[in-house]
Protein backbone atom coordinates (compact mmCIF):
# COMPACT_ATOMS: atom_id res chain seq x y z
CA UNK A 1 0.00 0.00 0.00
CA UNK A 2 1.54 3.49 -1.01
CA UNK A 3 2.15 6.30 1.27
CA UNK A 4 -0.51 8.18 -1.09
CA UNK A 5 -3.08 6.23 -0.73
CA UNK A 6 -3.40 6.53 3.27
CA UNK A 7 -2.80 10.23 2.75
CA UNK A 8 -5.78 10.78 0.22
CA UNK A 9 -7.84 8.96 2.58
CA UNK A 10 -7.17 10.81 5.80
CA UNK A 11 -8.15 14.12 4.00
CA UNK A 12 -11.10 12.82 2.10
CA UNK A 13 -12.33 10.20 4.33
CA UNK A 14 -16.06 10.53 3.03
CA UNK A 15 -14.81 10.25 -0.84
CA UNK A 16 -12.73 6.55 -0.71
CA UNK A 17 -12.49 3.80 1.93
CA UNK A 18 -9.23 3.00 3.69
CA UNK A 19 -7.27 1.64 0.41
CA UNK A 20 -5.82 -2.49 1.02
CA UNK A 21 -4.94 -4.48 4.05
CA UNK A 22 -4.27 -2.47 7.09
CA UNK A 23 -3.34 -4.95 10.25
CA UNK A 24 -5.01 -2.32 12.99
CA UNK A 25 -3.80 0.86 14.31
CA UNK A 26 -2.12 2.67 17.52
CA UNK A 27 -1.04 4.83 19.35
CA UNK A 28 1.41 2.95 21.58
CA UNK A 29 4.67 2.64 19.64
CA UNK A 30 5.27 -1.17 22.16
CA UNK A 31 2.36 -2.26 20.34
CA UNK A 32 3.15 -2.19 16.90
CA UNK A 33 3.52 -5.03 14.46
CA UNK A 34 4.02 -5.12 10.92
CA UNK A 35 0.79 -4.37 9.03
CA UNK A 36 -0.01 -1.91 11.01
CA UNK A 37 -0.40 2.43 11.80
CA UNK A 38 1.29 4.01 14.15
CA UNK A 39 -0.66 7.01 15.28
CA UNK A 40 2.15 9.38 17.09
CA UNK A 41 0.50 11.80 19.95
CA UNK A 42 1.52 14.41 22.31
CA UNK A 43 0.48 13.27 25.55
CA UNK A 44 0.77 14.74 29.58
CA UNK A 45 3.83 12.64 29.95
CA UNK A 46 5.36 11.37 26.51
CA UNK A 47 5.36 12.16 23.32
CA UNK A 48 4.87 9.44 20.60
CA UNK A 49 6.75 11.43 17.54
CA UNK A 50 10.05 10.40 19.79
CA UNK A 51 8.99 6.70 19.28
CA UNK A 52 8.87 7.33 15.18
CA UNK A 53 11.83 5.07 14.56
CA UNK A 54 10.96 2.61 17.01
CA UNK A 55 7.76 2.08 15.15
CA UNK A 56 9.23 2.01 11.96
CA UNK A 57 11.82 -0.55 12.96
CA UNK A 58 8.56 -2.57 14.32
CA UNK A 59 6.85 -3.09 11.07
CA UNK A 60 4.64 -0.13 10.82
CA UNK A 61 2.91 0.22 7.21
CA UNK A 62 2.90 4.17 8.08
CA UNK A 63 3.42 6.33 10.52
CA UNK A 64 1.08 9.56 10.94
CA UNK A 65 2.21 12.44 12.77
CA UNK A 66 1.95 16.73 13.55
CA UNK A 67 5.29 17.48 13.82
CA UNK A 68 8.22 17.45 10.99
CA UNK A 69 9.76 14.05 10.46
CA UNK A 70 11.86 13.17 6.83
CA UNK A 71 11.72 9.49 6.24
CA UNK A 72 14.02 7.26 4.60
CA UNK A 73 13.83 4.32 2.38
CA UNK A 74 10.56 3.33 2.15
CA UNK A 75 9.09 4.73 5.23
CA UNK A 76 5.95 6.33 5.11
CA UNK A 77 4.91 9.26 7.20
CA UNK A 78 1.81 11.34 6.38
CA UNK A 79 1.69 14.60 8.38
CA UNK A 80 -1.48 16.23 9.71
CA UNK A 81 -3.09 18.79 12.11
CA UNK A 82 -4.42 16.67 14.63
CA UNK A 83 -3.17 13.03 15.40
CA UNK A 84 -5.47 12.14 17.94
CA UNK A 85 -8.76 12.66 15.17
CA UNK A 86 -6.35 10.69 12.50
CA UNK A 87 -6.21 8.07 15.48
CA UNK A 88 -9.93 7.90 15.65
CA UNK A 89 -10.91 8.09 11.97
CA UNK A 90 -8.57 5.23 11.13
CA UNK A 91 -9.69 3.06 14.24
CA UNK A 92 -13.37 3.77 12.80
CA UNK A 93 -12.57 2.92 9.34
CA UNK A 94 -10.60 -0.06 10.37
CA UNK A 95 -13.80 -1.36 12.69
CA UNK A 96 -16.02 -1.11 9.66
CA UNK A 97 -17.73 2.28 10.96
CA UNK A 98 -19.49 0.56 13.23
CA UNK A 99 -21.91 3.47 14.78
CA UNK A 100 -22.84 4.12 11.75
CA UNK A 101 -24.99 0.85 11.92
CA UNK A 102 -26.44 1.19 15.15
CA UNK A 103 -28.37 3.48 17.22
CA UNK A 104 -26.08 5.92 19.20
CA UNK A 105 -26.62 7.48 22.44
CA UNK A 106 -24.45 9.32 24.35
CA UNK A 107 -25.12 11.05 27.60
CA UNK A 108 -22.29 13.77 29.04
CA UNK A 109 -22.18 16.40 32.09
CA UNK A 110 -20.75 16.48 35.48
CA UNK A 111 -23.23 14.52 37.64
CA UNK A 112 -26.28 12.37 36.39
CA UNK A 113 -24.31 10.43 33.45
CA UNK A 114 -24.45 6.43 34.51
CA UNK A 115 -27.47 6.91 35.84
CA UNK A 116 -29.23 8.35 32.79
CA UNK A 117 -27.27 5.82 30.64
CA UNK A 118 -28.81 3.37 33.03
CA UNK A 119 -32.74 4.38 32.52
CA UNK A 120 -32.24 4.96 28.22
CA UNK A 121 -30.83 1.40 28.33
CA UNK A 122 -34.23 0.29 30.35
CA UNK A 123 -36.03 2.27 27.76
CA UNK A 124 -34.41 0.94 24.68
CA UNK A 125 -34.38 -2.42 25.94
CA UNK A 126 -38.50 -2.29 26.69
CA UNK A 127 -38.65 -0.68 23.48
CA UNK A 128 -37.25 -3.94 21.91
CA UNK A 129 -33.45 -2.83 21.50
CA UNK A 130 -30.31 -5.22 21.78
CA UNK A 131 -27.96 -2.60 24.15
CA UNK A 132 -24.67 -2.36 24.60
CA UNK A 133 -23.66 -0.06 27.70
CA UNK A 134 -20.21 1.57 27.98
CA UNK A 135 -19.72 3.63 30.91
CA UNK A 136 -18.21 4.13 34.18
CA UNK A 137 -19.00 0.96 36.08
CA UNK A 138 -18.54 -1.38 32.75
CA UNK A 139 -19.35 -2.49 29.63
CA UNK A 140 -21.73 -4.70 28.80
CA UNK A 141 -23.70 -6.64 26.22
CA UNK A 142 -25.75 -9.64 25.69
CA UNK A 143 -24.33 -11.69 28.51
CA UNK A 144 -20.65 -10.02 28.76
CA UNK A 145 -19.43 -8.24 31.35
CA UNK A 146 -15.57 -6.01 30.99
CA UNK A 147 -14.73 -4.05 34.06
CA UNK A 148 -14.30 -0.22 33.00
CA UNK A 149 -10.62 1.23 33.01
CA UNK A 150 -12.33 4.26 32.13
CA UNK A 151 -15.43 6.01 31.53
CA UNK A 152 -14.80 6.51 27.83
CA UNK A 153 -12.38 3.95 26.33
CA UNK A 154 -9.49 5.24 24.07
CA UNK A 155 -10.77 5.46 20.20
CA UNK A 156 -9.16 2.47 19.01
CA UNK A 157 -10.45 0.41 21.73
CA UNK A 158 -13.84 2.11 21.37
CA UNK A 159 -14.39 1.71 17.92
CA UNK A 160 -12.69 -2.18 18.45
CA UNK A 161 -15.61 -2.31 21.26
CA UNK A 162 -18.23 -0.78 19.17
CA UNK A 163 -17.82 -3.47 16.26
CA UNK A 164 -18.11 -6.19 18.93
CA UNK A 165 -21.43 -4.79 20.34
CA UNK A 166 -22.74 -5.07 16.63
CA UNK A 167 -21.47 -8.30 15.68
CA UNK A 168 -22.89 -9.82 19.51
CA UNK A 169 -26.63 -8.74 17.39
CA UNK A 170 -26.19 -4.95 19.50
CA UNK A 171 -28.96 -2.68 17.51
CA UNK A 172 -28.31 0.31 20.03
CA UNK A 173 -25.31 1.16 22.17
CA UNK A 174 -25.24 4.13 25.46
CA UNK A 175 -22.66 5.40 26.15
CA UNK A 176 -21.15 8.16 28.95
CA UNK A 177 -18.91 10.52 27.33
CA UNK A 178 -16.66 11.88 29.53
CA UNK A 179 -14.91 15.42 29.02
CA UNK A 180 -11.80 13.82 28.59
CA UNK A 181 -12.69 11.69 25.94
CA UNK A 182 -14.29 14.68 24.53
CA UNK A 183 -11.38 16.83 24.37
CA UNK A 184 -8.48 14.02 23.40
CA UNK A 185 -11.23 13.10 20.68
CA UNK A 186 -11.80 9.45 21.82
CA UNK A 187 -15.24 9.45 20.58
CA UNK A 188 -14.31 11.40 17.25
CA UNK A 189 -15.38 9.50 13.93
CA UNK A 190 -18.73 8.14 15.99
CA UNK A 191 -21.87 8.97 13.93
CA UNK A 192 -24.12 9.79 17.38
CA UNK A 193 -28.27 9.53 16.67
CA UNK A 194 -28.91 11.34 20.14
CA UNK A 195 -27.45 13.15 22.68
CA UNK A 196 -28.20 14.21 26.81
CA UNK A 197 -26.18 16.85 28.62
CA UNK A 198 -27.12 16.71 32.58
CA UNK A 199 -25.50 19.60 34.16
CA UNK A 200 -22.15 21.26 34.55
CA UNK A 201 -20.20 22.28 38.32
CA UNK A 202 -16.65 22.64 38.60
CA UNK A 203 -14.89 19.12 38.79
CA UNK A 204 -11.77 17.97 36.54
CA UNK A 205 -10.31 21.05 36.85
CA UNK A 206 -6.87 19.19 37.36
CA UNK A 207 -7.14 18.18 33.79
CA UNK A 208 -9.14 21.29 32.15
CA UNK A 209 -7.32 24.76 32.85
CA UNK A 210 -11.26 26.35 33.43
CA UNK A 211 -14.52 26.33 33.46
CA UNK A 212 -14.15 27.37 29.72
CA UNK A 213 -12.53 24.96 28.75
CA UNK A 214 -14.64 22.13 30.87
CA UNK A 215 -17.56 24.07 29.42
CA UNK A 216 -16.30 23.60 25.71
CA UNK A 217 -15.11 19.90 26.00
CA UNK A 218 -18.52 19.28 26.90
CA UNK A 219 -20.31 21.17 24.03
CA UNK A 220 -17.86 19.68 21.33
CA UNK A 221 -20.81 16.63 21.76
CA UNK A 222 -23.79 18.76 20.46
CA UNK A 223 -21.19 21.08 17.79
CA UNK A 224 -18.64 18.94 16.11
CA UNK A 225 -19.80 15.58 16.83
CA UNK A 226 -23.56 16.29 15.84
CA UNK A 227 -22.44 18.17 12.82
CA UNK A 228 -19.94 14.62 11.88
CA UNK A 229 -23.46 12.44 12.35
CA UNK A 230 -25.38 15.17 10.13
CA UNK A 231 -22.73 14.35 8.02
CA UNK A 232 -23.11 10.41 7.98
CA UNK A 233 -26.97 10.93 7.36
CA UNK A 234 -28.54 10.63 11.00
CA UNK A 235 -30.62 13.48 12.44
CA UNK A 236 -29.44 13.97 16.16
CA UNK A 237 -31.83 14.57 18.71
CA UNK A 238 -30.24 16.72 21.70
CA UNK A 239 -31.91 16.26 25.04
CA UNK A 240 -30.83 19.20 27.14
CA UNK A 241 -31.28 20.25 31.03
CA UNK A 242 -32.95 23.22 30.63
CA UNK A 243 -32.54 23.89 34.60
CA UNK A 244 -28.76 23.78 33.81
CA UNK A 245 -27.31 27.74 33.97
CA UNK A 246 -24.19 25.37 31.56
CA UNK A 247 -27.34 23.86 29.71
CA UNK A 248 -29.41 27.17 29.19
CA UNK A 249 -26.35 28.37 27.63
CA UNK A 250 -25.55 25.17 25.52
CA UNK A 251 -29.23 25.64 24.33
CA UNK A 252 -28.44 29.19 23.10
CA UNK A 253 -25.60 28.33 21.08
CA UNK A 254 -26.54 24.81 19.41
CA UNK A 255 -31.06 25.79 18.99
CA UNK A 256 -30.55 26.50 14.79
CA UNK A 257 -27.98 24.03 14.29
CA UNK A 258 -28.90 22.70 10.90
CA UNK A 259 -30.14 18.71 11.32
CA UNK A 260 -29.94 18.94 15.15
CA UNK A 261 -33.08 18.11 16.89
CA UNK A 262 -32.80 20.17 20.22
CA UNK A 263 -35.30 19.30 23.05
CA UNK A 264 -35.04 21.15 26.18
CA UNK A 265 -36.20 19.16 29.36
CA UNK A 266 -37.27 20.76 32.62
CA UNK A 267 -37.63 18.69 36.10
CA UNK A 268 -41.19 18.48 36.95
CA UNK A 269 -42.79 18.61 40.30
CA UNK A 270 -42.69 15.18 41.54
CA UNK A 271 -43.47 13.20 44.55
CA UNK A 272 -40.55 11.67 46.31
CA UNK A 273 -40.08 9.70 49.33
CA UNK A 274 -37.96 7.05 50.56
CA UNK A 275 -39.66 4.36 48.38
CA UNK A 276 -39.31 5.73 45.07
CA UNK A 277 -40.13 8.99 42.34
CA UNK A 278 -43.81 9.14 40.83
CA UNK A 279 -45.51 12.07 38.64
CA UNK A 280 -45.89 12.91 35.28
CA UNK A 281 -43.08 13.48 32.54
CA UNK A 282 -43.97 15.13 28.98
CA UNK A 283 -47.22 13.48 29.74
CA UNK A 284 -46.29 10.29 30.17
CA UNK A 285 -47.16 8.88 33.88
CA UNK A 286 -43.84 8.07 35.99
CA UNK A 287 -43.47 5.12 38.56
CA UNK A 288 -39.43 4.77 39.43
CA UNK A 289 -37.90 3.08 42.76
CA UNK A 290 -34.83 5.52 42.32
CA UNK A 291 -35.27 8.35 45.03
CA UNK A 292 -34.07 11.94 45.25
CA UNK A 293 -34.59 15.06 43.27
CA UNK A 294 -31.54 14.80 41.29
CA UNK A 295 -32.96 10.93 39.92
CA UNK A 296 -35.83 12.87 39.19
CA UNK A 297 -34.06 15.06 36.56
CA UNK A 298 -32.00 12.21 35.12
CA UNK A 299 -35.07 10.26 34.56
CA UNK A 300 -36.55 13.92 33.05
CA UNK A 301 -33.68 13.99 30.62
CA UNK A 302 -33.82 10.06 29.88
CA UNK A 303 -37.64 11.05 29.00
CA UNK A 304 -36.96 13.95 26.46
CA UNK A 305 -34.61 11.61 24.78
CA UNK A 306 -36.76 8.73 24.72
CA UNK A 307 -39.36 11.54 23.32
CA UNK A 308 -37.04 12.89 21.19
CA UNK A 309 -36.56 9.67 19.28
CA UNK A 310 -39.91 9.00 19.25
CA UNK A 311 -40.35 5.83 21.28
CA UNK A 312 -43.51 4.47 22.49
CA UNK A 313 -44.89 6.07 25.96
CA UNK A 314 -45.46 2.29 26.69
CA UNK A 315 -41.39 1.90 26.27
CA UNK A 316 -40.76 5.16 28.45
CA UNK A 317 -43.18 3.84 31.06
CA UNK A 318 -42.22 0.16 31.67
CA UNK A 319 -38.60 1.22 31.02
CA UNK A 320 -38.34 3.73 33.86
CA UNK A 321 -40.16 1.53 36.47
CA UNK A 322 -38.07 -1.52 35.09
CA UNK A 323 -34.84 -0.25 36.48
CA UNK A 324 -34.71 -0.94 40.18
CA UNK A 325 -31.54 0.59 40.80
CA UNK A 326 -28.04 1.22 39.82
CA UNK A 327 -24.91 0.05 41.77
CA UNK A 328 -23.09 2.90 43.85
CA UNK A 329 -26.13 5.76 42.94
CA UNK A 330 -27.85 6.47 45.96
CA UNK A 331 -27.79 2.56 46.20
CA UNK A 332 -29.26 0.98 49.33
CA UNK A 333 -28.00 -1.69 51.30
CA UNK A 334 -30.71 -3.97 52.31
CA UNK A 335 -31.26 -4.78 55.35
CA UNK A 336 -34.19 -5.71 58.28
CA UNK A 337 -32.25 -3.23 60.38
CA UNK A 338 -34.83 -0.20 61.07
CA UNK A 339 -31.51 1.96 60.21
CA UNK A 340 -31.58 3.42 55.89
CA UNK A 341 -28.30 3.01 54.54
CA UNK A 342 -27.17 4.21 51.24
CA UNK A 343 -24.12 3.95 49.68
CA UNK A 344 -23.16 6.84 46.47
CA UNK A 345 -20.55 7.49 44.65
CA UNK A 346 -20.73 11.37 45.17
CA UNK A 347 -16.80 12.35 45.24
CA UNK A 348 -17.40 16.06 44.07
CA UNK A 349 -18.95 19.23 46.05
CA UNK A 350 -22.28 18.99 43.62
CA UNK A 351 -22.66 15.71 44.03
CA UNK A 352 -22.11 15.59 47.77
CA UNK A 353 -24.59 18.73 48.02
CA UNK A 354 -27.42 16.74 45.51
CA UNK A 355 -27.33 13.65 47.94
CA UNK A 356 -27.43 14.98 51.09
CA UNK A 357 -30.55 17.47 50.30
CA UNK A 358 -31.96 14.85 48.92
CA UNK A 359 -31.97 12.65 52.01
CA UNK A 360 -32.27 15.90 54.01
CA UNK A 361 -35.83 16.62 52.28
CA UNK A 362 -36.90 12.97 53.10
CA UNK A 363 -35.83 12.03 56.62
CA UNK A 364 -39.33 12.59 58.13
CA UNK A 365 -37.56 13.99 61.15
CA UNK A 366 -34.95 11.21 61.54
CA UNK A 367 -30.84 12.17 61.61
CA UNK A 368 -28.67 12.45 58.86
CA UNK A 369 -25.74 10.70 59.22
CA UNK A 370 -22.80 11.25 56.41
CA UNK A 371 -19.44 9.29 56.08
CA UNK A 372 -17.25 10.64 53.46
CA UNK A 373 -13.79 11.36 52.30
CA UNK A 374 -11.50 12.65 49.29
CA UNK A 375 -9.28 11.02 46.88
CA UNK A 376 -5.90 11.48 46.82
CA UNK A 377 -3.79 12.63 43.80
CA UNK A 378 -6.92 14.49 42.39
CA UNK A 379 -8.25 18.00 42.24
CA UNK A 380 -7.59 19.72 45.85
CA UNK A 381 -9.44 22.53 45.81
CA UNK A 382 -12.93 20.18 46.11
CA UNK A 383 -11.88 18.93 49.41
CA UNK A 384 -12.64 22.17 51.66
CA UNK A 385 -16.15 22.29 49.89
CA UNK A 386 -17.39 18.86 50.43
CA UNK A 387 -16.40 19.28 53.76
CA UNK A 388 -18.60 22.53 54.28
CA UNK A 389 -21.21 20.70 52.67
CA UNK A 390 -21.68 17.59 54.45
CA UNK A 391 -21.32 19.25 57.90
CA UNK A 392 -23.78 21.71 56.94
CA UNK A 393 -26.11 20.13 55.50
CA UNK A 394 -26.13 16.25 57.46
CA UNK A 395 -26.44 16.23 61.54
CA UNK A 396 -23.08 14.04 62.11
CA UNK A 397 -20.35 13.63 59.43
CA UNK A 398 -17.75 10.86 60.01
CA UNK A 399 -14.63 11.88 57.93
CA UNK A 400 -12.62 9.42 56.57
CA UNK A 401 -10.26 8.32 53.71
CA UNK A 402 -11.62 7.38 50.47
CA UNK A 403 -8.44 6.34 47.81
CA UNK A 404 -5.45 8.00 49.38
CA UNK A 405 -3.62 6.83 46.67
CA UNK A 406 0.37 8.16 47.15
CA UNK A 407 -0.89 11.21 49.38
CA UNK A 408 -0.69 10.88 53.45
CA UNK A 409 -4.79 10.28 54.21
CA UNK A 410 -4.21 12.87 57.30
CA UNK A 411 -2.95 15.45 54.96
CA UNK A 412 -6.08 15.03 52.80
CA UNK A 413 -8.04 15.54 55.89
CA UNK A 414 -6.81 18.66 57.28
CA UNK A 415 -7.66 20.15 54.05
CA UNK A 416 -11.02 18.60 54.26
CA UNK A 417 -11.18 20.77 58.02
CA UNK A 418 -10.43 23.44 56.80
CA UNK A 419 -13.84 23.87 55.22
CA UNK A 420 -15.26 22.87 58.03
CA UNK A 421 -14.10 25.63 60.61
CA UNK A 422 -16.77 28.05 61.51
CA UNK A 423 -19.22 25.82 59.76
CA UNK A 424 -20.61 23.87 63.23
CA UNK A 425 -18.98 23.06 66.25
CA UNK A 426 -16.65 19.84 66.98
CA UNK A 427 -19.84 18.33 68.33
CA UNK A 428 -21.31 17.68 64.70
CA UNK A 429 -18.56 16.15 63.22
CA UNK A 430 -15.21 13.58 64.41
CA UNK A 431 -12.47 12.25 62.26
CA UNK A 432 -11.78 8.51 61.92
CA UNK A 433 -9.11 8.17 59.18
CA UNK A 434 -9.74 4.05 58.85
CA UNK A 435 -12.64 4.01 56.46
CA UNK A 436 -14.46 0.77 57.88
CA UNK A 437 -14.23 2.04 61.08
CA UNK A 438 -15.99 5.06 60.06
CA UNK A 439 -17.93 2.97 58.79
CA UNK A 440 -18.91 1.05 61.53
CA UNK A 441 -19.39 4.26 63.74
CA UNK A 442 -21.49 5.94 61.80
CA UNK A 443 -23.93 3.22 61.52
CA UNK A 444 -23.11 1.97 65.11
CA UNK A 445 -24.63 5.56 66.40
CA UNK A 446 -27.81 5.81 64.04
CA UNK A 447 -30.87 5.27 65.76
CA UNK A 448 -33.84 4.22 64.48
CA UNK A 449 -35.31 5.60 61.24
CA UNK A 450 -31.91 7.13 61.04
CA UNK A 451 -30.41 7.82 57.60
CA UNK A 452 -27.22 6.97 56.91
CA UNK A 453 -25.33 8.06 53.73
CA UNK A 454 -21.59 6.24 52.59
CA UNK A 455 -20.31 8.79 50.10
CA UNK A 456 -17.22 8.80 47.56
CA UNK A 457 -16.85 5.17 46.29
CA UNK A 458 -19.95 4.02 44.99
CA UNK A 459 -19.74 0.92 42.74
CA UNK A 460 -15.93 0.53 43.62
CA UNK A 461 -14.70 -2.57 45.38
CA UNK A 462 -11.25 -1.41 46.18
CA UNK A 463 -9.49 1.15 48.51
CA UNK A 464 -6.21 2.53 46.55
CA UNK A 465 -3.59 2.37 49.39
CA UNK A 466 -0.12 4.36 47.89
CA UNK A 467 0.27 2.14 45.39
CA UNK A 468 -1.88 -0.90 46.32
CA UNK A 469 -5.02 -1.70 45.69
CA UNK A 470 -6.92 -3.79 48.30
CA UNK A 471 -10.65 -5.21 48.31
CA UNK A 472 -12.66 -2.74 50.27
CA UNK A 473 -16.87 -2.53 49.63
CA UNK A 474 -18.85 0.32 51.10
CA UNK A 475 -22.15 -2.01 50.60
CA UNK A 476 -19.98 -5.21 52.23
CA UNK A 477 -18.98 -3.22 55.32
CA UNK A 478 -22.34 -1.26 55.76
CA UNK A 479 -23.97 -4.71 55.92
CA UNK A 480 -21.71 -6.17 57.99
CA UNK A 481 -21.82 -3.22 60.71
CA UNK A 482 -25.55 -3.35 60.18
CA UNK A 483 -25.63 -7.20 61.08
CA UNK A 484 -23.62 -6.29 64.29
CA UNK A 485 -26.15 -3.70 64.95
CA UNK A 486 -29.25 -5.44 64.96
CA UNK A 487 -27.95 -8.39 66.74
Amino acid sequence: MSHSLISEFLKNPNHCNLPGQVLGVTSDSRKVRPGMIFVAIQGGSTDGHAHIPQAFQAGALAVVGEASFIPSGEQNYIRVVDSREALALLAAEIEGRPSEKMLMVAVTGTSGKTTTTYLVESILKAAGHQVGVIGTINFRYGEKVIDSTHTTPGAVELQHLLAEMRQAGCTAVVMEVSSHALKQKRVGSIAYDAMVFTNLSPEHLDFHPDMEDYYAAKASLFKDLADYAVSKGKNPVAAINGDDPYGKRLLREVASRSGLKVCEYFTPVLEITLDGISGVISNIPIQSPLTGGFNGSNIAGAVALAVGLKLSSEAIMHGVSALKGVPGRLDRVQSKSSVHVWVDYAHKPDALEKVLKTLAAIRKGHRLICVFGCGGDRDRSKRPVMGRHAVALADYTWITSDNPRTEKPQAIIEEILAGVQGVVDSTRFCVEPDRRKAIFGAIQMAKPGDLVLIAGKGHENYQILGTQKIHFDDKEVAAEALSVAKA
